[in-house]
């Protein structure tokens, strides 16, 4: 088999590329950038120091001094299995899920300032690795250079089962109303990913598309390795 040096995995939210992503990342024993952490990292770090306040989110020079900062105390480990996020030598990962990081982080993401501050970020762990990156712009804006390219899809309502599937396993999520919340939440995550100014989600020039709706995780995967072979 040919070694690839980038794989990105792009799609909707709830489309598989996370579970695909490790998955292949596993196979192949390269290390896992996950993009979507990173957003939460964001997220949370502003939900904590105060500064998700609308406000100070709209005055990009704090805001970029703000990660400029911060980011001297987080440290990145990438391996097969997921992107390990440490702060001040504290594992961060639960705290990404919280709910209040769920319903922000897509109005974070979408703020161009901290998208070309990641951006520049994931580029920099990329250099002189092969990896698999897995994201909603890996293959369009992050790594248009990459050597394959993967475009997940699925149908709304088998994506909205999925996270629902995914909550109820959480006690924190519990609640009648979890059903409609997932429902709008992927609905706006939809909307916010594909209409952003900067980067929105769209299939990459030159990308595979799968649609997951009615296939197995391994079924997938399956397709994939034969694409990359």
């Amino acid at each position: 088999m040919k070694k690839f040096k980038i794989i990105t995995i792009d799609g909707p939210a709830s489309s598989g590329k996370t579970t695909l992503a490790k998955m292949i990342a596993q196979k192949l024993n390269i290390p896992l950038l996950e993009s979507g952490a990173l957003y939460r990292l964001v997220t949370y770090l502003l939900i904590k120091s105060g500064k998700i306040v609308k406000a100070n989110i709209e005055n990009k020079e704090i805001l970029i001094k703000f990660l400029k900062e911060i980011f001297k105390e987080i440290k990145i480990e990438l391996t097969p299995v997921g992107t390990n996020i440490y702060w001040n030598g504290k594992l961060i990962k639960e705290e990404l899920k919280e709910k209040e990081v769920e319903s922000t982080v897509s109005q974070v993401s979408a703020i161009k300032e901290v998208r070309e501050f990641l951006t520049e970020l994931m580029r920099g762990l990329a250099k002189d690795k092969s990896l698999v990156s897995e994201g909603r712009d890996m293959g369009s804006f992050v790594f248009p250079y990459a050597d394959i390219k993967i475009f997940l899809t699925a149908d709304e309502k088998i994506r909205v089962q999925r996270r629902f599937k995914e909550k109820l396993e959480r006690e924190n999520y519990k609640g009648k109303d979890l059903y409609e919340d997932v429902l709008n939440n992927i609905k706006l995550r939809d909307e916010l990913d594909s209409q952003r100014e900067v980067a929105p989600l769209i299939i990459p020039e030159g990308a595979y598309v799968i649609d997951t709706s009615y296939l197995t995780p391994e079924e997938v995967s399956n397709e994939i390795l034969k694409i990359i072979k």
